[in-house]
């Protein structure tokens, strides 16, 4: 049986693109707050005064943070296509 949508295809649009936006903009301000509750144990002048291996665990610690949101940027992004596929099925659909 077909279901019959209570929303029309511009309506649907619309709201997919709102959930997306409405993400993106929860996504920033998360990240936000997150740059601020970090430490300030490693602002420059107290790098200074680190021993190598200090600083090279601090550099390890950089890195993996840097990977970890560009992974959450990634899914993100595979999130946005996978939703306008859907938006591309249903207005061919129509």
């Amino acid at each position: 049986m077909k279901s019959i949508s209570c929303f029309t295809s511009q309506e649907e649009e619309e709201a997919l693109f709102t959930a997306m936006k409405s993400d993106a903009e929860r996504n920033a301000e998360s990240m936000a707050g997150q740059h601020q509750d970090r430490d300030t144990s490693t602002s420059t002048t107290q790098l200074d005064t680190l021993p190598v291996k200090e600083l090279y665990k601090q550099h390890l610690k950089k890195s993996i943070e840097k990977t970890v949101m560009e992974i959450k940027y990634l899914d993100r992004k595979l999130k946005k296509v996978d939703l306008e596929i859907l938006l591309l099925e249903r207005q061919l659909r129509e």
